[in-house]
């Protein structure tokens, strides 16, 4: 049977600006049966208001209201009240390129999990034909050396898009309020730990706005070691349940969340206080993974005086040299990443 009923969950925080071409992606050429849930999360400006004028303009646009509880807790809200036999998540902020109602059309599958390929506004396309043909993969050994550049290199795996959940898999599993980042990662491990049979579906279909302000790359945060911290255990149960050895993927998982987090910390304008930098400075040192890969990188930075301090600190494994620092060239930061 051809995938037709499917329920698209858009979660909306202060996205006046962008819902109306979002919703409108998802609603171009539609399939009947698809239904469009926009979820308010208590937001203060008027995406509450135009989340009701679009369902008031579209019989298959239904709009939700709630507290403000984040992204993952707006998806909760859409999946308890979403009806169809899949659901796709989509953010405000991007948009479903033309093509995916056809080719969803067309396909009939086991599989409960259909992965296809996005593009990003900052340059990159990635998809998984890149490592993978076309077809039923029955679990995580089926994927061979692709899962973890899906799991690490593409994000394809790790994020909520761009992917259809079969709802009947999904059962009563949630994003987790406990996490505020991470929450869609470990969403699609326990998603795996139930049903872990994907159907990769070669073509771009999904458009990913990063460059906004509010994306992860462009705001300072302090959680990512945290949040990686809890995840990590998620995907070893997960891998041994489809008899794979976890370490190398720990060890991977660790260190990006590490190389992550201290990008976030040097290129990124916010205020962490100086004790709670130079803690997460730390973390990351202790890590000799990280340490190694910060030690190459920094020996080839073009910015070789700014990356002076750094390659200091991250010698010397002087956390307090490195939180310093940053706090310090706050002002060169102005009209960059924030």
């Amino acid at each position: 049977m051809s995938i037709r009923n499917i329920s698209v969950i858009i979660p909306c925080y202060k996205a006046a600006a962008t819902l109306r071409r979002a919703a409108a992606s998802a609603l171009a050429d539609a399939p009947a049966g698809l239904e469009l849930l926009l979820v308010d999360d208590g937001s203060p400006d008027d995406t509450g208001t135009l989340c009701d004028t679009l369902a008031a303009e579209d019989p298959r646009v239904r709009a939700l209201h709630r507290p403000n509880g984040g992204a993952g807790a707006a998806r909760n809200t859409g999946l308890d009240a979403a009806r169809g036999d899949w659901v796709l998540f989509l953010d405000a902020d991007d948009v479903l390129l033309p093509g995916l109602w056809a080719a969803l059309a067309a396909l009939s599958t086991e599989a409960d999990m259909i992965l296809f390929g996005l593009t990003r506004e900052s340059g990159t396309t990635v998809t998984p034909a890149d490592f993978l043909a076309e077809g039923a993969y029955p679990d995580l050994q089926a994927l061979g050396g692709a899962l973890a550049p899906l799991l690490f290199d593409t994000g394809l795996l790790a994020a909520p898009y761009p992917k259809l959940f079969r709802r009947s898999a999904i059962g009563a599993l949630r994003f987790s309020p406990q996490l505020k980042i991470n929450e869609d990662v470990l969403f699609n491990i326990q998603f795996l730990q139930n049903t872990p049979a994907i159907y990769c579906l070669h073509g771009v279909y999904y458009k990913q706005y990063d460059t906004q302000a509010g994306s992860l790359s462009r705001r300072l945060r302090g959680d990512l070691l945290e949040a990686e911290c809890i995840t990590r255990p998620a995907l070893a149960e997960l891998l041994r349940a489809n008899g794979m050895d976890p370490a190398p993927y720990e060890r991977t998982s660790r260190l990006r969340a590490c190389l992550n987090q201290y990008g976030l910390l040097t290129g990124c304008r916010g205020d962490l206080p100086y004790a709670v930098r130079r803690a997460l400075f730390a973390e990351i040192l202790a890590d000799p993974d990280a340490r190694a890969a910060l030690r190459e990188r920094l020996q080839h930075d073009p910015h070789r005086l700014l990356a002076l301090p750094y390659r200091a600190g991250v010698a010397l494994h002087w956390p307090g040299l490195l939180a310093a620092y940053t706090i310090a060239k706050q002002p060169l930061l102005q009209g960059q990443r924030s």
